[in-house]
C-alpha cells in the first residue's frame, strides 16, 4: 500500500499533487530536529496545556497529577493509531490519507474537509484569544491596541508561513525549546513556595475521569506534524521515532508543571494566564513577562502549524499549488478577523464549539476506520477506546450547552 501507488488511483487531482511532491523530493529535506521541534510546538503548544488545564479539569485540578498521568495513558490509543498508520502512509494529505488508505477516496474527501472546516475556523478565533484573553493580563497596557493587533497579526502569521518552510521550524524549533526550559523552571518556583504539595490529593471517580478524558483531548493537536512527514529526511522512520518521543517529552514537562497546581491559590490557578499568574506571585514581573509571552507564543506557533497543515492538506486532495493555496488561505482568516471586531467575545464563543466538534468528528473518523487499516485483534483494542475518546469531545461540548 505504498502511498505513490495508492493517492493518485484514490483522487483524480493526484497528478498535479504528485508532481509537486516530485519538487518537494529533490529539493533537501527538512531535519529530523526540526520534524522534533513542530511536534514539540504542535502539543498544546507546552505553555499553552498549563494554562487551558485548570479550565478543562474542573474538580479534577486538585488531582492535577494524577489527571495529568492518566490523561498520557488515555491518549496513548490515539497515539499508538496515528503511529501504526505511518508505517505505510506519510503524505502531505496527513490523517486524511490515513482515512484515504484505509477506507478510500470518498471518505477521505469527507474527513479532509471537516478537519480543514476546524482549522478555519480556528485560525481567527484563536488570534482573537491570545489578543483579547492572552496578552492584556500580562500586558495591562496593551488595551487600547487590541483591535490593532487583532488585523495585524493575522498578516504576520500569513507572511510567516509563506517563508521558506525551513526558516519557519526553526523559528518553532526555538519557541518549542525555550517552552521546554521554562516549564521547569516554573515548576520549580511553585514547589518553593507551595506549602505542601499532593499528587492525587483526594480523587473522586467522576472529577478525576472527567478531568483525563477532557485533559487527553487536549494533545490531539499533536497529529500536526504528520502533514510535514513527507518532507523530513527519514519519512516514515522519522515520524514514528519522534511523535511518540515528543509526545514523552511535553508530558513529562506538563506533569512537573502540573502538580504544585493542586496546591496554589485558587486565584491564581484560575487566572487567565495562570503561569503567568503564579510566576508573577511567587518570582515577580520579570518572570511572569517570560512566561506570559511565551503562553501567547505557544499558541501562536500552533496557528502557524495549524496553517501550515491546512494548505498541505488542501494541496493533497485537489492539487492546487502549495504557496497558491497558503496564499488563499490567507483571505478568510484576515477577512475574519476583521470582522471579530464587530463583538470579539461572541466571535470566540460563536465558532469554539463548531470547530472543536469538526475536530473530534474528524478525529474519530480516523479511528473508526482504523480496524480496516490494520486488521486483527490489536487494531479494535486500539480503535475503541480512541473512539470513545473523541466521542467523549463532542459529548462534552454538547452536554456543557446542555447544562448552562
Amino acid at each position: 500500500m505504498a502511498l505513490d501507488r495508492e493517492i493518485p488511483a484514490a483522487f483524480p487531482a493526484g497528478a498535479a499533487a504528485d508532481a509537486t511532491r516530485g519538487e518537494a523530493k529533490a529539493a533537501r529535506p527538512l531535519s529530523p530536529v526540526l520534524f522534533a521541534g513542530l511536534a514539540v510546538g504542535s502539543i498544546g503548544g507546552p505553555l499553552a496545556l498549563l494554562s487551558m488545564l485548570p479550565g478543562t479539569v474542573g474538580d479534577g485540578v486538585d488531582s492535577a497529577g494524577l489527571v495529568v498521568v492518566l490523561s498520557l495513558l488515555v491518549f496513548a490509543a490515539p497515539l499508538a493509531i496515528w503511529w501504526l498508520y505511518s508505517e505505510r502512509v506519510v503524505s502531505p494529505g496527513g490523517l486524511s490519507a490515513f482515512v484515504a488508505a484505509a477506507a478510500g477516496r470518498r471518505a477521505a474527501l469527507a474527513h479532509g474537509w471537516i478537519w480543514a472546516i476546524a482549522y478555519f475556523l480556528y485560525l481567527p478565533y484563536t488570534v482573537t484569544y491570545v489578543v483579547y484573553d492572552i496578552l492584556p493580563p500580562v500586558f495591562p497596557g496593551i488595551g487600547p491596541y487590541r483591535s490593532t493587533l487583532e488585523l495585524v497579526l493575522p498578516i504576520v502569521l500569513v507572511l510567516i508561513v509563506l517563508a521558506p518552510v525551513r526558516l519557519v521550524l526553526i523559528g518553532v524549533a526555538a519557541l518549542a525549546a525555550s517552552q521546554l526550559v521554562a516549564l521547569p523552571v516554573l515548576a520549580g518556583v511553585s514547589f518553593a513556595h507551595v506549602p505542601s504539595v499532593s499528587f492525587a490529593g483526594t480523587p473522586t471517580l467522576n472529577a478525576t475521569g472527567r478531568g483525563a478524558g477532557n485533559a487527553a483531548l487536549l494533545y490531539v493537536c499533536a497529529s500536526l506534524p504528520l502533514y510535514v512527514g513527507a518532507e523530513t529526511r527519514g519519512r516514515a522512520r522519522t515520524v514514528r521515532r519522534v511523535l511518540p518521543a515528543a509526545v514523552a517529552v511535553v508530558g513529562a514537562m506538563f506533569l512537573i508543571a502540573a502538580i504544585p497546581l493542586a496546591s496554589v491559590p485558587e486565584t491564581l490557578r484560575n487566572a487567565d494566564v495562570p503561569g503567568a499568574a503564579i510566576a508573577q506571585a511567587y518570582s515577580g514581573r520579570a518572570l511572569a513577562v517570560i512566561v506570559g509571552a511565551l503562553t501567547a507564543a505557544s499558541i501562536l506557533t500552533l496557528i502557524v502549524a495549524e496553517y501550515l497543515a491546512l494548505g498541505r492538506l488542501i494541496h493533497w486532495l485537489h492539487g492546487f499549488p502549495l504557496r497558491t493555496t497558503l496564499a488563499w488561505i490567507a483571505v478568510p482568516f484576515v477577512i475574519a478577523d476583521a470582522i471579530s471586531l464587530v463583538n470579539p467575545t461572541s466571535f470566540y464563543t460563536d465558532l469554539l464549539k463548531p470547530s472543536l466538534v469538526a475536530l473530534f468528528v474528524s478525529q474519530l473518523l480516523v479511528f473508526a476506520v482504523f480496524p480496516r487499516f490494520r486488521r486483527g485483534p490489536l487494531a479494535y483494542a486500539l480503535a475503541v477506546p480512541a473512539v470513545a475518546l473523541a466521542a467523549w469531545g463532542v459529548y462534552g461540548l454538547f452536554w456543557s450547552s446542555v447544562s448552562t
